[in-house]
């Protein structure tokens, strides 16, 4: 090899290891900043750990966060609600915008960032009132977004953490996992209208048993919510919790008896 090739090659290395080097920094940066803000949007919004007691004796207590919305609407008027899993590091502001795009790279501020937002697909309606509601984050190699929903694989971390709550301003929505599975991102796990009842029951069943661990029970009406995230190792594939509605729990209700409020974690 001559001296002149060796020199070519050397300053290609040089310069293939400074662009890594340089997106490696880039991607750190973007993290650090997105990370400190969701960090201080928690700060603001999270008021108090309060303990909601049932309007029936068929519910059960449930303890959870009180969000101040006055302040994130101030915001984003995009934000909808605040997704919480009690016992993770889930606890996020849920956009929803007119397309499935805007908040994949773009964090609840509307700023550009590879860690973009906690968001609804935007074919679902607002109120949850749908059959089936799908909420996207994107996996990290931490537990940042829906990072530590790579957890629910396991058995007993299922089992620990079952329950999620969409707070929104005027009430909580309970929910109890019941399905955790791999799948690639063009199944019909993603189906949001069904034609019948009958259609429902059997997708219900179809996702029951894909289940990669055995907790809670499959729903026999009302809805549920999904929460996908990239698997991390295919890019055609996604990791996929599903959980059905429990119990709501209007905030508007509340006496001084019923509400328990401590310094929020």
């Amino acid at each position: 090899m001559s001296n002149r090739t060796r020199i070519i090659l050397t300053i290609i290395a040089s310069i293939v290891f400074v662009i890594s080097g340089s997106r490696l920094a880039w991607d750190y940066y973007q993290t650090y900043t997105a990370n400190a803000s969701y960090e201080e949007i928690r700060k603001e919004a999270v008021v108090d750990v309060v303990d909601l007691e049932p309007e029936t004796p068929d519910e059960d207590p449930v303890t959870t966060i009180s969000i101040d919305f006055a302040s994130l609407k101030d915001i984003n008027t995009d934000i909808i609600a605040w997704l919480y899993i009690p016992g993770t590091p889930v606890s996020f502001p849920i956009l929803h915008g007119t397309d499935n795009q805007t908040y994949l790279n773009r964090t609840f501020d509307k700023k550009s960032n590879v860690l973009g937002s906690i968001f609804q697909d935007y074919r679902n309606k607002p109120d949850y009132t749908d059959r089936n509601t799908i909420i996207y984050g994107h996996n990290t190699s931490s537990d940042a977004m829906f990072g530590s929903l790579k957890k629910y694989k396991q058995q007993d971390y299922a089992e620990q953490h079952i329950e999620v709550h969409i707070i929104r301003p005027d009430d909580v929505l309970v929910y109890e996992i019941f399905t955790v599975y791999e799948v690639l991102a063009t199944s019909n796990t993603y189906t949001i209208g069904f034609g019948s009842d009958e259609a429902y029951s059997k997708y219900i069943e179809e996702m029951f048993k894909k289940s990669v661990v055995s907790v809670g029970t499959p729903p026999a009406s009302e809805h549920i919510i999904t929460l996908s995230t990239c698997t991390g190792g295919n890019r055609d594939m996604r990791l996929v919790l599903q959980a059905r509605f429990i119990a709501s729990y209007p905030l508007s209700s509340l006496s001084n008896a019923a509400l328990i409020s401590r310094p929020a974690a």
